[in-house]
């Protein structure tokens, strides 16, 4: 394989780890147990959901994305060249 088929997979294979990171983020208590340990600080705990949230969600949009315009672009190119 040349170097540009190891950067396709290496994009997918980072796609799947941001999804599956995703989901053990969505269904663990870590966030929960962060959370609650943040309430003894002076802005209470919006701020570590608020970052949390966005960071937990920013994975699922990164992998979703990656996997959305890698797909097209290989599409695209297999019907240029047909």
């Amino acid at each position: 394989m040349n170097k540009r088929k190891y950067k396709i997979v290496r994009l997918y294979i980072i796609a799947l780890l941001c999804i599956v990171f995703f989901f053990f983020l969505e269904n663990s208590n870590i966030i929960s147990e962060l959370v609650e340990k943040s309430n003894k600080f002076r802005y209470g705990s919006f701020g570590t959901f608020l970052l949390t949230g966005l960071f937990k969600y920013g994975l699922l949009v990164v992998g979703i994305s990656i996997i959305i315009i890698m797909s097209f672009m290989l599409i695209r190119e297999r019907t240029k060249t047909s």
